[in-house]
């Protein structure tokens, strides 16, 4: 009987948010800031009472979108002459939306319903009875947490569209004929809207997750492309909901576009999972790249190159998740598949950097460094100089854990040579070497890790090279220096430590260490050394990307908490 209920309960929070108290308020909440947004053709947005103004991505006005009206708080609709309408719909935080562009707009009562009904959470929720009372064929349908059932006279369903859920109060849907419907629910009333027509998308406020860019090489152009990537924007800004809709409808765009077999659509998988990869969301991650290796088997069995790449993508994010043997069974079944030896490099690179990670993981150290070690020689072959520095510091990492100091310190030793000659080349280059700075902490090498941890002229920022800094400070026992720069690290972040963005595994504890660093007192030591216990977990799961990272972490916790 709860569940029978659940739907018709008010939504959560409602009424806790005065934005959605009227018209004003919520044009008040907007505040006149920025959004990015999955369409092309609106890639930047600003939101005004009466007119909606389109950016470019330097903040210049390339257009405006007028006919401007408020069906409710939270929802913004533009109306056209050709009849077609475009709704904005706005999640209850007001950090993101969902933007419908379509050709009909109809509305729905749900009768025996109170106002704030939102939709079922899992299928085996009881779903939305609706009625129709402007649709010029439906009169009833039935909203469930991932599909719309339309009903004949009956109450039988006649038609089923698929859907995926952006919000509690909006149901995005797959129709006929590569359509597109949403369905959203108003905060008001006991009803809401329906929308059928061209395509689906989302926004972020530009703030929470900053300017969008794709940064992955792509097989998707324009559109799909965007629709595609526009998920990290989300992730960044914590929507997980709106971005896991956004993902599923960017596949359904892809496979309208180019054909559900098609190369694009087993790349738009991947490439999604690689996303996922970056915001930490590894789970799921795997998930996609499962997905993108079983397209491939399927449509393209005869290409090993495709085979070869997506597989090896596949073990990466299995071993990112925590699942070494996976990885490991995962690179035995495309190993045929690697070209002979002297073609491109970066082929067999990629191949033994993840078989080595994975052998990392299950603590074969010896079998891990050989694949190091061989990596570093096909990189000094090919004149690849940062993946010679990285498979120098991976070969580090497994000597350290087999307790081989010398050896790591000539594995580091060498890492140094080359980042060196490498700069030498390109002084006006701006290297990334904080690794090699958390090695050099890591093996005490104190003047070197200054070297190579530079301090930056940011003002509300913070590099991973000077968090290797403050590492190199703290565990050499200079307290009052470390604490002058935590100090300063936290100046710059003017919003507060609670709002940076959490981008890998180490960044949570960089934010701990400042807060503990500055305070210099027992109780922010002891809250780091907690968050430390919290995240051991996690780092254990991606362990050769943490390894140095964590030991120079431990020796850190020691120093702050020793005296003097």
């Amino acid at each position: 009987m709860t569940a029978c209920l659940g739907a018709f309960l008010p939504a959560e929070g409602q009424g806790a948010n005065p934005a959605f108290q009227s018209t004003e308020s919520f044009l008040t909440a907007l505040n006149n800031a920025d959004w990015e947004c999955s369409f092309t053709s609106y890639p930047r947005l600003r939101f005004g009472a009466d007119k909606i103004e389109i950016l470019s991505s330097d903040g210049k006005i390339t257009g405006t979108l007028k006919n401007v009206t408020h069906p409710e708080p939270g929802l913004i609709r533009v109306g056209f002459n050709n009849g077609g309408v475009v709704l904005f719909s706005f999640s209850d935080d007001l950090q993101s939306f969902v933007i419908a562009n379509m050709s009909e707009m109809s509305e729905f009562d749900i009768p025996g319903a109170i106002a704030g009904v939102k939709l079922p959470a899992t299928a085996a929720d009881a779903p939305l009875e609706v009625t129709f009372k402007d649709h010029p064929y439906w009169k009833k349908a039935r909203l469930h947490a991932a599909k719309m059932e339309v009903l004949d006279e009956s109450g039988a369903p006649f038609a089923t569209n698929e859907g995926f859920a952006f919000s509690p109060h909006g149901l995005g849907l797959k129709l006929p004929e590569k359509g597109a419907g949403f369905a959203v629910l108003s905060r008001q009333r006991a009803g809401g809207w329906y929308l059928g027509g061209r395509h689906l998308g989302s926004g972020v406020r530009t703030q929470a997750a900053g300017v969008f860019r794709p940064f992955l090489r792509s097989k998707l152009t324009d559109f799909a492309l965007r629709s595609a990537h526009f998920t990290r924007s989300l992730l960044l800004a914590r929507q997980e909901s709106m971005a896991h809709a956004q993902e599923q409808y960017a596949l359904y765009n892809a496979a309208n576009i180019y054909g559900e077999a098609s190369e694009q659509v087993t790349y738009a998988y991947n490439e999604i999972g690689k996303l996922r990869g970056y915001a930490l969301s590894f789970d799921r991650a795997a998930d996609w790249h499962a997905r993108a290796y079983a397209a491939t088997k399927a449509n393209f069995a005869q290409d090993k190159a495709k085979l070869l790449e997506i597989g090896t993508d596949l073990a990466e994010s299995q071993a990112e998740r925590g699942d070494f043997a996976s990885a490991k069974v995962t690179l035995a079944e495309v190993f045929p598949h690697l070209p002979p030896e002297g073609g491109d490099a970066r082929i067999p690179y990629a191949f033994y950097k993840a078989l080595g990670a994975a052998e990392f993981g299950l603590r074969n150290y010896p079998q891990a460094a050989k694949q190091f070690g061989d990596n570093q020689k096909r990189a000094e072959a090919a004149n690849f100089n940062g993946y010679v520095i990285e498979s120098l510091l991976d070969l580090a990492a497994c000597q350290m854990a087999q307790n081989q100091p010398i050896e790591a310190a000539t594995s580091v030793a060498l890492a140094m040579q080359r980042q060196d000659e490498w700069t030498k080349k390109n002084p006006n280059y701006n290297f990334d070497t904080y690794k090699l700075a958390l090695a050099c902490v890591a093996l005490q090498k104190w003047d070197e890790a200054v070297k190579y941890s530079s301090l930056s002229q940011r003002r509300n920022s913070v590099s991973y090279e000077e968090y290797a800094r403050l590492l190199s400070l703290l565990n050499r026992g200079d307290k009052p220096a470390a604490q002058k720069l935590a100090q300063d690290f936290k100046r710059r972040f003017a919003g507060g430590l609670d709002d940076i963005q959490i981008r890998r595994d180490i960044d949570a504890m960089t934010v701990k260490l400042t807060e503990a660093v500055s305070a210099l007192t027992p109780a922010a030591t002891a809250d780091l050394e907690q968050t430390w216990a919290q995240q051991v977990e996690s780092l254990r799961k991606r362990p050769l990307q943490n390894y140095i990272f964590a030991r120079a972490m431990v020796a850190a916790i020691a120093a702050l908490k020793s005296g003097g």
